[in-house]
């Protein structure tokens, strides 16, 4: 059975400041157990046998009411979106046919009941002080905010780290296209870290999905990771992939490398092999020398796409096009005046900060 309820929803309802957690915090802090069934087919479970009523509520949600009837041993049952306690002391009874391999009472009848009702249970465990989340044939465990912040926190500074080594990379590969001794070990090494960046961005993305409102801070740094990266290194690939991508926009290159799984991303000679190159040992890239197409330059520009990939195709190479002057810019279909003007700033600036980045190294040094 393929479960209705999306993780997402599920944890937007439980994050710190919502009501629902709340009232499963004053549960913990009072040392109690309780099991939560969020339903929006009550009665029908109610027909089926599935709910056996004790009391019924039918009163709006508040946490104080929650933690009041969790003092009682049975279920209580809530709407789905836990704005009514429906019922309290109610016992539940999926089928024992269902495999469970909970060792608590509470956890096995929740496991039962979202798999049998594809619905979600939330199991409050007193002996472990633990909350569990059941949705369909799914579960996950609700970890404290003391616990989760300080593992975001964590994964938020390894991204940056990843991020920072991204860009420094990218500088050097500037520097190295003015000269014409980009190696091909750089490039795979970008690349590895901007991919590892949006890997270790996404991992800490679950924890926000858990902490809410309490990581506005940490979801800012994560949206500015998503707003940059993607769009340089998929402009990276573009750039230096054996054959020309047919791409419309940078973004999409990341899609050549669906599939790879994070410790893949670590293997440089996949990553390279991924672009197409025929290297047999990691010790090749050292020695293999590669040429950019001038996609990283051109989208700089903010021209349209199809016209960016019409230079491309004028031009062939970076090289060639920074040596264009303005008459053959102008030639390439969709470029008039203005838009090679724009080119042509960009193909100074690119000098100028290539030149200025190559002397503070050289000072440096």
């Amino acid at each position: 059975m393929t479960p209705k309820n999306d993780i997402t929803d599920i944890l937007s309802l439980l994050a710190p400041g919502k009501k629902l957690r709340d009232g499963i915090d004053l549960i913990i802090s009072a040392n109690l157990g309780a099991l939560i069934f969020l339903t929006d087919n009550a009665e029908e479970h109610l027909s089926k046998g599935l709910i056996q009523l004790g009391f019924v509520i039918d009163t709006e949600f508040e946490p104080e009411r929650m933690y009041e009837l969790a003092k009682m041993d049975g279920a209580i049952v809530l709407n789905k979106d836990a704005t009514k306690i429906l019922y309290a002391n109610a016992q539940l009874n999926p089928s024992s046919n269902i495999p469970s391999f909970q060792t608590g009472m509470r956890h096995r009848t929740a496991e039962r009941m979202a798999k049998q009702t594809d619905e979600i249970l939330i199991a409050v465990s007193k002996r472990r002080n633990q909350v569990s989340i059941y949705y369909g044939t799914n579960s996950r465990v609700l970890y404290p905010e003391t616990i989760i912040l300080p593992r975001l926190n964590q994964e938020i500074a390894v991204a940056q780290r990843y991020k920072q080594s991204f860009f420094e990379l990218l500088s050097e590969i500037n520097i190295a296209e003015m000269e014409n001794r980009v190696i091909l070990s750089t490039v795979v090494e970008a690349i590895s870290k901007g991919f590892m960046t949006l890997k270790v961005a996404q991992k800490a993305e679950k924890y926000l999905l858990e902490l809410g409102e309490a990581a506005e801070s940490s979801k800012l740094e994560i949206n500015e990771i998503y707003r940059i990266t993607p769009r340089y290194l998929g402009a990276l690939i573009m750039d230096y992939s054996k054959d020309l991508l047919d791409f419309q926009y940078p973004q999409e290159a990341l899609k050549l490398f669906d599939g790879f799984k994070t410790e893949e991303f670590l293997n440089m000679k996949l990553i390279s092999q991924k672009l197409g190159y025929d290297i047999e040992t990691e010790n090749d890239l050292e020695e293999f020398f590669v040429t950019p197409r001038g996609f990283r330059l051109l989208y700089s520009t903010r021209i349209p796409s199809i016209i960016v990939r019409n230079v491309v195709e004028t031009f062939k190479n970076l090289e060639t096009l920074m040596k264009a002057n303005m008459d053959e810019l102008i030639n390439v279909p969709g470029i008039g005046k203005k838009r090679a003007e724009r080119i042509n700033r960009a193909i100074r600036r690119k000098n100028e900060f290539s030149e200025k980045l190559s002397s503070e190294m050289e000072d440096h040094k």
